[in-house]
């Protein structure tokens, strides 16, 4: 399935050959090793110079076009190769990865704490979901397909759009040094712009534990609602109760499919079908959202709502109200963490 053109505020640092554009840091790690950028983990001095020098080759066969994997150079990868190229000369990009001095001390605040609300939270969510699952079948009628069709789709770009929102909102706002949701909530935010791998080396639990954690309250009042209605008033609200639970299904999911989003090995071949298709977030379209500073693209379930919120400049909207209220600029703790160099 063809994906729509990038946004126009992206158009020089996708261009190849481009530079990243004003305001722009760097392109992400990932962006980076498509080009064959990336850094390795050890190294001193003389492995620096080293990693210049085929730096600096790479971006000539790049703009040479004579790169020996051109399925792989795809557009975003040499605008990759000529942002992180031009901040290293400029010696303003830190390392990027899991040897990030910012990724390990978030790693770091992991707790067992944080691990314990995660598996509660999951144990809830799939148990309320297989209880709502089979109850909810034997209130759909054939007179409900056209509704129950149209709810479920309702579902899913809903959950669409509330994973733009919260990823909008934890990217752009707030601080790890708040209390209680900091580090437990926007900490993992913080960490996967700096090291965007890092959710491929996360467990089912760790993954999706904090999207459970949201669903359990829907899933847990359908419930209720599943056991108590009388027949009649369940077969009137069934539509209404297979879009709530398309919604939360999706949500539950919707780290899961971000995480394959990042995975370019070991993909089961039903999700690459669905990515290929763009019934769930593609992994081509994700790679925009990673081109520094970070400001568009964020909806991550299946990603059909970024572009025309892009188009529409929905989420600049948003951070201009918020700016002009507070003071804040977004994405200004993001960058502090992208910063840091020890």
């Amino acid at each position: 399935m063809l994906l729509p053109p990038p946004p126009s505020s992206l158009a020089q640092a996708l261009a190849p050959g481009g530079s990243a554009g004003p305001g722009a840091r760097a392109a992400g790690p990932e962006l980076e090793d498509e080009a064959g950028l990336g850094e390795p983990q050890e190294g001193g001095e003389a492995a620096g110079r080293g990693r210049a020098g085929a730096m600096a080759e790479c971006a000539l066969r790049v703009a040479a076009g004579t790169i020996l994997e051109p399925d792989r150079a795809s557009s975003e990868a040499e605008a990759a190769a000529s942002a992180a190229q031009e901040a290293r000369e400029e010696g303003a990009c830190p390392r990027w990865g899991a040897q990030h001095a910012g990724a390990r001390e978030l790693a770091e605040l992991y707790s067992p704490g944080k691990r314990l609300q995660e598996w509660i939270s999951v144990l809830l969510c799939f148990s309320l979901m297989a209880f709502n699952f089979y109850n909810l079948i034997f209130c759909v009628r054939w007179e409900h397909a056209f509704s129950v069709i149209v709810g479920i789709l309702a579902g899913v770009v809903t959950a669409d759009f509330v994973s733009g929102l919260v990823h909008w909102g934890a990217d752009s706002w707030g601080s790890v040094e708040l209390p209680i949701v900091g580090k437990a909530f926007i900490r993992p935010f913080r960490e996967h712009h700096i090291d965007p791998t890092a959710i491929t080396r996360h467990d089912f639990i760790e993954t999706n534990g904090d999207n459970c954690m949201l669903t359990v309250v829907p899933l847990a009042n359908m419930a209720y609602k599943l056991f108590s209605l009388s027949p009649e008033a369940l077969h009137q609200a069934c539509p209404w109760e297979c879009y709530v639970f398309a919604l939360a299904i999706f949500v539950t999911f919707t780290n899961q499919i971000h995480k394959w989003s990042h995975t370019y090995f070991g993909l089961p071949s039903w999700v690459v079908f669905l990515q290929d298709w763009h019934v769930i977030l593609p992994r081509k379209h994700h790679r925009i959202h990673h081109v520094s500073p970070h400001e568009t693209y964020f909806c991550i379930t299946t990603g059909w709502l970024n572009y025309p919120l892009e188009k529409i400049g929905f989420w600049r909207f948003l951070e201009n109200i918020i700016q002009r209220l507070t003071g804040e600029k977004p994405r200004a703790d993001d960058m502090k963490w992208a910063q840091k160099i020890k």
